[in-house]
C-alpha cells in the first residue's frame, strides 16, 4: 500500500530480569508485549536477572546489535544507571516504566523518558500513610540490599524531624510504632517471616517492589494486614502504557529514531512528561498510594461468579464483584477482544437517555476522576457530538442532563465549531454537544488497570480457549464448558456471547457481528488551529480522535455484517481509499493526508438496544453485551450494574442449594425477563 510498508519492522529492546529471584517482575514486560501484538515492531528480550551489574552489560549487547530504534525495560534503577551512558552514547531512546531512583535522568539529553514517579515521592507517601494513622515514630527495616538501603536513606529523610526514626538491618519494632519494611521483595519477605512473635495490630509498609503477587507467596501467613507502598495505579498498566507508546509511535513512524522518535513516543503517552523526561510533579498519575498487599486468592472449585469475556465489561465487571467480596473467576479466552483495537472514545452525551445515564454515572466512577483515569490511560482531549437541523432541542435536554451528574457541558452553534477547529467542515450541521472532559483512553493500558484492579480485590483470571458452552448445573448454579462451576454467571463475552446463549437469546433482540476498521492519518501542521477532540458525527456516523501529537484516528460505518472470526489487519488501500470518501464531507483534510496505518477487526452489534440483565430461561445468567463500539464510555456504570444483578443471582442460587437441602431447587427454573442496557 506504502513504499514504507516494505521496510523491514523496527526492533525493540525489551530488558528485565526473566530469570533469577526477580522473575515475577519480568512478567510484566512479557504481558506487556503479548498486549501490542498487533503492532509492526518485532519485540526482543534480554535478560538481566534483576541484577545492577548486568545491566550495564545488557545495554552494550543490546549497542551493539546496531538495529534497534529504542528500548524499554530496565526495572533495576542500579542497573539503568549503568545502562544510559551507553544508549546516550548511541542515541538510542529509553523508555523506563518502573526505574524509580531519584535523579536517574540526570544528563540523559532527553532520550529517556520515565513513566514513574522517583523514590523521593515513595518515601513521602509512606511517611504520610504512617503520620496518618497516629503514629509518632517509624522503625525502618531493609533487608541490606542496595535498594533496600537507598530507600531506608529516603524514608530517614523525609521522617524527620516530623517522626521519631530508627533503621535495623533486622527485625526490630518499638512498641507502638509504624514499620517502613524496605527492601526487594524476596527479602522482604524473609524479613517479615522472621518476626517473632507476629503482631498483628503492628502498622507495617513494604516498599514498592513487594507490589507483586509472589511477595505475598512467599510471606504466607505473615502478610496479613501488610500494606505496600505502589505507583498510582499499579506498575502492570506503566508497562503496559511503555510498550504501547512505542507500538504506537513505530506503527506510524517505523523510520524514527533518536530525538525525533523520543518526541513521538511523549505524543503516545498519557501522562506528562516535562523537559528532562520525568513526570510533572502533581500530575495525574505521577503519584504513589499506599495499598492493602494484594493476597492471591485460594485455588477453588467453585465460584460465587464467572465472569464469561475479558473486555472492557468483562473484565470491570470481575473487579466489581471481586470488591463486593465474592468470588469470581474471570474467563479470558485470550482472544481477540474488540476492546483492544478499540478506539476507546469517552464522553459522556448520548442521544439516548437510557445509555446516557449509565456514561454520566460512568465519569462518577472513573472517566470523570483525575487520578483513576489517567491510570487507565484516558487522554482528556474534550468531546463534540456533531448535531443536524432539528437536534438542539435533544441536545439542549442531553446538557442539562450532564451539568445535574456534575459534568461540565455545553451546546456550541454550529459557527463556533467551525471557527474553533478550522479541520472540521460545518456544512449540513446545526450545532455540537461540547464536553471539556471527553476524550479518549488508550486501550491496551485501560484493559490492563481493570485486570490490576481485578487481581488486587482477589479475582482468579482462568486463561485458556474461549468458552463455547454454559449450562444450568443440575443442583443449581452454572457451568462453564463442562467444567468451571459458579453460583452464577455474567456474559459479556463480545461477539461470543450468542453462541454462549443459543436458544435463550433474548426474543426480539437482534444480534450480528459488524465488520469495524479505522485508518489513522497525518494532521496537517501550520493550519492555526486548535487539536481535534474526541469527534462523532450523528449526521454520517463518522468519528475520530487525536492519535498522539500529529495524527488522527478516523473511522466510518461499514456495512459488512456476519463478519467471522479472524485476526485483526490492516486496510487495503482501496478501503482506505472508501475511508477518505466517507469522511471528507466532515474532515476535507483526510482526502489528502497520508495514512500511517490502519485496523480492521469486528464486533457484535445488538438491536434495539444492548443487553443487560437476567437471560429468561437460563437460570442465575446475567448478559452485559451488545454495546456495538462503544463499551469503554459505558463499561463503568455497566460493571457496577452487572456486578449487583450477579451477586442476587449468586445469592439465591446459593439460598436455593440450602432449601432444598441437595444442591437443586424448583426456584432455580425461575428467572426474570432479560431487561435490555437501557
Amino acid at each position: 500500500m506504502r513504499t514504507r510498508e516494505v521496510l523491514l519492522r523496527p526492533r525493540v529492546a525489551v530488558v528485565g530480569p526473566f530469570s533469577g529471584p526477580r522473575a515475577a517482575w519480568g512478567e510484566l514486560l512479557n504481558s506487556a508485549v503479548d498486549a501490542v501484538r498487533r503492532a509492526p515492531v518485532e519485540w526482543e528480550f534480554f535478560d538481566d536477572l534483576g541484577d545492577a551489574e548486568q545491566g550495564g552489560a545488557r545495554a552494550r549487547e543490546v549497542v551493539s546489535d546496531g538495529g534497534f530504534a529504542a528500548v524499554v525495560g530496565h526495572f533495576n534503577s542500579l542497573g539503568a544507571r549503568d545502562a544510559l551512558p551507553v544508549y546516550r552514547e548511541h542515541r538510542l531512546p529509553v523508555l523506563l516504566p518502573l526505574a524509580t531512583a531519584p535523579g536517574l535522568l540526570d544528563g540523559s539529553d532527553g532520550l529517556a523518558l520515565r513513566l514513574c514517579s522517583d523514590d523521593a515521592g515513595q518515601a513521602a507517601a509512606v511517611v504520610a500513610a504512617c503520620r496518618g494513622q497516629g503514629h509518632e515514630r517509624l522503625d525502618v527495616v531493609h533487608d541490606g540490599t542496595g535498594y533496600g538501603l537507598r530507600l531506608a536513606g529516603l524514608l530517614r529523610e523525609a521522617a524527620e524531624p516530623e517522626l521519631s526514626v530508627g533503621v535495623h538491618s533486622e527485625w526490630r519494632a518499638t512498641p507502638g510504632a509504624a514499620i517502613a519494611l524496605c527492601g526487594v521483595h524476596h527479602g522482604a519477605a524473609a524479613l517479615l517471616r522472621s518476626r517473632t512473635p507476629p503482631d498483628p495490630g503492628q502498622w507495617i509498609v513494604a516498599t514498592d517492589d513487594c507490589d507483586i503477587p509472589e511477595f505475598a507467596e512467599l510471606a504466607g501467613a505473615a502478610v496479613e494486614g501488610v500494606r505496600v507502598a505502589r505507583l498510582t495505579g499499579g506498575p502492570a498498566a506503566r508497562v503496559v502504557a511503555a510498550c504501547a507508546a512505542l507500538a504506537g509511535a513505530l506503527g506510524k513512524h517505523p523510520e524514527r529514531r533518536g530525538e525525533r522518535l523520543v518526541e513521538t513516543v511523549r505524543g503516545e503517552l498519557a501522562c506528562a512528561l516535562d523537559a528532562r523526561g520525568e513526570p510533572v510533579a502533581g500530575s495525574p498519575g505521577a503519584g504513589w498510594e499506599v495499598l492493602p498487599v494484594a493476597v492471591p486468592p485460594t485455588p477453588r472449585a467453585s465460584f460465587d461468579v464467572a465472569v464469561v469475556g475479558a473486555g472492557v465489561v468483562g473484565r470491570a465487571t470481575a473487579a466489581e464483584v471481586a470488591e463486593r467480596g465474592r468470588s469470581v473467576a474471570l474467563l479470558d479466552g485470550e482472544g481477540d477482544a474488540a476492546s483492544t483495537v478499540s478506539g476507546a472514545l469517552v464522553r459522556a452525551y448520548e442521544a439516548d437517555t437510557a445509555e446516557r445515564v449509565r456514561a454520566i454515572r460512568s465519569f462518577q466512577l472513573l472517566w470523570g476522576t483525575e487520578e483513576r483515569a489517567a491510570a487507565h490511560g484516558f487522554r482528556r482531549t474534550g468531546s463534540l457530538v456533531l448535531f443536524g437541523p432539528g437536534g438542539r432541542a435533544a441536545a439542549d435536554e442531553g446538557v442539562a442532563d450532564l451539568v445535574a451528574g456534575g459534568l461540565a457541558a455545553e451546546v456550541l452553534d454550529i459557527d463556533d465549531v467551525t471557527r474553533r477547529w478550522p479541520l472540521i467542515e460545518g456544512k449540513g450541521l446545526e450545532g455540537a454537544v461540547w464536553e471539556p472532559g471527553g476524550g479518549y483512553a488508550v486501550a491496551v493500558v485501560a484493559l490492563a488497570a481493570m485486570t490490576d484492579r481485578a487481581r488486587r480485590a482477589g479475582a482468579h483470571i482462568v486463561h485458556g480457549p474461549a468458552a463455547r458452552t454454559l449450562a444450568a448445573d443440575a443442583g443449581s448454579g452454572v457451568v462453564v464448558d463442562g467444567r468451571l462451576h459458579a453460583a452464577a454467571a455474567v456474559l459479556a463475552a463480545g461477539c461470543g456471547t450468542p453462541g454462549l446463549l443459543g436458544e435463550h437469546w433474548p426474543a426480539g433482540h437482534t444480534a450480528r457481528t459488524k465488520r469495524i476498521q479505522y485508518a489513522i492519518f497525518e494532521r496537517p501542521t501550520g493550519t492555526g488551529s486548535s487539536p481535534l477532540p474526541a469527534l462523532v458525527d450523528l449526521t454520517t456516523g463518522m468519528w475520530a480522535r487525536p492519535d498522539g501529537l500529529d495524527a488522527v484516528l478516523a473511522g466510518f460505518p461499514v456495512e459488512e455484517w456476519d463478519v467471522p472470526p479472524a485476526a485483526d489487519t490492516a486496510l487495503t488501500a482501496a478501503q482506505i481509499g472508501l475511508l477518505r470518501e466517507r469522511v471528507r464531507s466532515r474532515l476535507p483534510f483526510l482526502t489528502a493526508a497520508r495514512a500511517l496505518t490502519s485496523v480492521r477487526g469486528r464486533d457484535l452489534y445488538v438491536g434495539p438496544t444492548a443487553l443487560l440483565g437476567p437471560v429468561p430461561g437460563l437460570p442465575h445468567t446475567v448478559v452485559a453485551a451488545g454495546w456495538s463500539g462503544s463499551g469503554f464510555k459505558s463499561a463503568p456504570a455497566a460493571a457496577e450494574a452487572a456486578a449487583e444483578l450477579a451477586a442476587d443471582a449468586a445469592a439465591m442460587a446459593q439460598a436455593d442449594t440450602v432449601s432444598d437441602g441437595r444442591g437443586g431447587s424448583a426456584k432455580g427454573a425461575e428467572n426474570p425477563e432479560t431487561l435490555p442496557a437501557g
